[in-house]
C-alpha cells in the first residue's frame, strides 16, 4: 500500500514537456536539484470572518485586483453563498465557477468577462505552474478543504541532451487567506496529495 501511494505522488506531481523515444534515453538524464521559483513579496487580503467561504472569497479578490478589478470579499462571499454568511465548508467547485464566470462591466466603464481557471485535483502540469509563478501570476490551492496562496516552489529538474525535460515537485509553499497565521509548506512525500482538491486561476477579458 505504501508503494503504490508513493507511486501515485510521484505521478500527480511529474511533468513531462517533451516524450523521450526510448528508455534509454529516459536514463540519460541530468538532475537540476532544488530549483525554485517564488512571487514578489505584495500583499494579499485575509478573509474578515473565518469561515472557508470567506477564505475563498477573500482569494478570489486577490486574485482580480491583480488583474485590474476591484471586487472586494463581500461581493465574492454573496455570489458563492447567496448572502454574507458563515460557511466552514468550501462550495464545490461547479458553484465557484458558476459565480465566477460572468460578464461584468466595471467602474470605470469596462465590459469584460470574468472566467476562472480550474485544475480539479492536484495539478499535474507542473511546468504550467512553474511558469506560472516565474510570471509572478498567482493562483490558489485548495488543501484540506482551505483556500490558500500559492507563492512558491521547490522542484527538481531532470534534462537530457534531447530536449527531454521532466519536473518533479517537492514542495510548494502557501501563505494563509486567514488573518495573522503563519504560512504552511506542503511537501511532496510527507503530505497527502489526495487532500488537494484544486488549483484556481482567474482571468479578465475585455469584451
Amino acid at each position: 500500500m505504501y508503494r503504490l501511494h508513493y507511486i501515485a505522488i510521484i505521478v500527480l506531481f511529474l511533468s513531462v514537456s517533451l516524450h523521450a523515444g526510448d528508455k534509454k534515453k529516459q536514463q540519460q538524464l541530468s538532475v537540476k536539484p532544488d530549483q525554485t521559483a517564488d512571487l514578489q513579496p505584495a500583499r494579499m487580503v485575509t478573509a474578515k470572518e473565518k469561515c472557508e467561504n470567506w477564505a475563498l472569497a477573500a482569494g478570489l479578490e486577490t486574485l482580480f485586483q491583480r488583474e485590474g478589478v476591484f471586487l472586494n470579499q463581500n461581493f465574492w462571499v454573496t455570489r458563492l453563498s447567496h448572502a454574507e454568511v458563515c460557511h466552514q465548508d468550501l462550495p464545490d467547485l461547479d458553484s465557484v465557477a458558476e459565480a465566477v464566470n460572468q460578464d461584468a462591466v466595471l467602474p470605470d466603464g469596462r465590459h469584460v468577462r470574468l472566467e476562472l481557471g480550474l485544475v480539479t485535483g492536484a495539478p499535474t502540469n507542473i511546468d504550467a505552474v512553474i511558469a506560472g509563478i516565474r510570471q509572478q501570476k498567482l493562483s490558489l490551492l485548495l488543501w484540506r478543504g482551505h483556500a490558500y496562496y500559492l507563492t512558491g516552489v521547490t522542484y527538481d529538474e531532470h534534462a537530457a541532451a534531447n530536449g527531454y525535460r521532466m519536473f518533479v515537485i517537492k514542495e510548494l509553499r502557501l501563505s494563509e487567506t486567514y488573518a495573522q497565521q503563519p504560512a504552511v509548506v506542503f511537501q511532496n512525500g510527507r503530505d497527502n496529495v489526495a487532500e488537494i482538491s484544486g488549483l484556481l486561476t482567474v482571468s479578465v477579458i475585455p469584451q
